[in-house]
């Protein structure tokens, strides 16, 4: 602890003991700059409100002049969204309407009753039985490529795109 004490009387003292131009106060517009070793070139600023009256003047031949507003031309709506039947119809039996395969069209999703329930064959399932993992698949219809248990417990590939 002593140590400790005895090191920070001795940091303290160096701060003190520094003297010269270093402990008085910089003059601002006096000798060099510290950092460039230029001379400081100092610069008065306008009196307060000097600037204001400069700006409140009136100018004579801008009030003659009318003066013209600016309108922003009015924003068109959108239109809303045009919504088909089948997604209509997709939506009221709890699917959702999503891009389907690698076609450019969409279709209704919808998640099955039974999604990840073990499975021995399709109607097990509400939708497919997942081959690899023996379970329900969690929607239907799956696009790409699948392996599934047909109904008789058979192994298959299907494509939907």
């Amino acid at each position: 602890m002593r140590a400790v004490l005895l090191l920070c009387a001795v940091v303290l003292a160096g701060c003190t003991l520094r003297g010269g131009d270093l402990a008085k106060p910089a003059v601002a517009g006096a000798g060099a700059n510290p950092i460039t070793g230029d001379a400081v070139e100092v610069s008065t600023l306008a009196a307060p409100g000097a600037a204001d009256a400069a700006v409140a003047a009136p100018n004579p031949a801008a009030s003659a002049a009318p003066t013209a507003v600016a309108v922003a031309p009015p924003v068109a709506e959108e239109p809303a969204p045009v919504v088909l039947p089948q997604e209509l119809a997709c939506l009221k039996k709890g699917g959702q309407w999503a891009a389907a395969g690698n076609a450019a069209s969409k279709a209704c999703v919808q998640r099955t009753k039974d999604g990840g329930k073990f499975c021995r064959k399709e109607s097990d399932c509400d939708g497919y039985c997942l081959a690899t993992s023996n379970t329900c698949a969690p929607v239907t219809p799956l696009f790409g490529c699948n392996d599934i248990l047909q109904d008789n417990g058979v192994r298959v590939t299907l494509c939907i795109d």
